[in-house]
């Protein structure tokens, strides 16, 4: 990884905000976190989770970051 790219990671995990107009989504949430995340990922998670009545927040055990690609089957 390169360090601009590096840098751009960090930034937009350090600026997370709730997007404009979740509060409208209609539709079932569900968000997942790593159990092995950083603590701005499972903050910015329950955030998300506290912000809109449709979701669902599940911590994955011994997880961390990109779960979903690393081992599809067992996320979905």
């Amino acid at each position: 990884m390169t360090s601009d790219t590096l840098i751009r990671v960090l930034e937009e995990n350090l600026s997370f905000e709730i997007p404009n107009g979740f509060q409208k989504a209609k539709t079932k949430i569900l968000v997942t976190v790593g159990e092995n995340e950083k603590a701005v990922m499972k903050k910015s998670a329950k955030d998300l989770v506290s912000n809109h009545s449709n979701c669902t927040g599940i911590i994955i055990p011994n997880a961390g970051h990109g779960i979903s690609l690393l081992n599809p089957d067992f996320f979905n």
